[in-house]
């Protein structure tokens, strides 16, 4: 059976709110001019905020999942940001480490604060309250809290006309019933397969943020964060369309592969084979970019409404 690829990509793309490391300071760190800073990023939506905040000049490295904006991949790479080395981030005299929360290994950051370097650990968040969090403690750090607050103000408007979109296409089709029975059109994101079932993402995860704000139902809503979801549960669900990350669906025909899966070819999606990939950084990692990701879940569902209207 085909198996899309492994999970631990997607944990260096989950959003992050800030929790500082034993011995740092966001005020102290924030007196240091900026000038004299040499960052570590580790973490792609950690890498992504600072290039939004125009202060990318003063990164010297990244972990290797640290690839938007394209300029981000051509920096140097230190590896996969669990497994980072305390002598190839010395190397590049950094002066601050940003990094995302599974940013390792767990003796790093210890090793690294007492080698002199600033470091910054960022805990898991997986929605929008969490990434203006994120946005303006970055900001704060770079001195760069205005462009923080600007950049804040600006996804919420993006996220609240959106939203207003898909409110609006829920309530011009609220007497029609959709296929599998449901009032709302009902989504599943997978991250990988196995015989049992399904990897999928549930409550507490930047996929179900993207459908709430969609007006989309996560068919794995009953449980959290990544499970595996039985192959009946998937089936009684009857999911409308599937979601997967871009990078899970490399291998051709991957995405054709998964509608037969026994966990799906039963279902609406399967039938149909309405299967979609997303970009894999924007859909499973809180960056600013939420607003392009959460245009892609309206604009590939609105073709259910649509076929009810014809």
């Amino acid at each position: 059976m085909y198996k899309f690829v492994s999970l631990a990509f997607f944990l260096a793309l989950i959003s992050v709110q800030p929790s500082a490391y034993a011995g740092t300071s966001l005020e102290s760190d924030t007196l240091q001019s900026s000038e004299k800073m040499r960052i570590i990023a580790s973490g792609g939506s950690i890498t992504e905020i600072i290039y939004a905040l125009d202060k990318q000049q003063f990164i010297v490295a990244t972990d290797s999942t640290s690839l938007f904006p394209a300029a981000a991949a051509s920096l140097p790479k230190l590896g996969y940001f669990r497994q980072l080395s305390t002598e190839g981030i010395l190397g590049f005299q950094p002066t601050h480490l940003l990094g995302a929360q599974a940013t390792g290994p767990e003796s790093l950051p210890g090793q690294l604060t007492a080698a002199g370097i600033q470091v910054q650990i960022f805990d898991e968040q997986r929605d929008v309250a969490g990434l203006h969090q994120l946005i303006s403690e970055i900001g704060q750090l770079l001195n760069a809290s205005e462009k923080a607050l600007a950049l804040n103000q600006q996804i919420t408007q993006q996220v609240a006309q959106l939203k207003a979109k898909a409110s609006k296409r829920h309530l011009a089709n609220d007497s029609r019933t959709l296929a599998g029975g449901h009032d709302k059109i009902t989504a599943l994101f997978v991250m990988s397969d196995s015989d049992r079932g399904l990897t999928v993402a549930g409550g507490n995860t930047v996929p179900q943020a993207l459908f709430d704000d969609a007006g989309v139902i996560n068919a794995a809503h009953a449980l959290t964060d990544y499970k595996v979801m039985d192959n009946e549960s998937i089936l009684a669900a009857n999911p409308n369309i599937i979601f997967v990350a871009s990078h899970r669906a490399r291998e051709a025909n991957a995405l054709q592969r998964l509608c037969q899966h026994p966990a799906l070819k039963a279902t609406n999606a399967g039938r149909n084979c309405a299967i979609s990939a997303m970009e894999s950084s924007s859909a499973l990692g809180l960056s600013p970019r939420y607003p392009q990701a959460l245009q892609t879940v309206i604009a590939r569902t609105a073709m259910f409404y649509a076929d009810q209207s014809q």
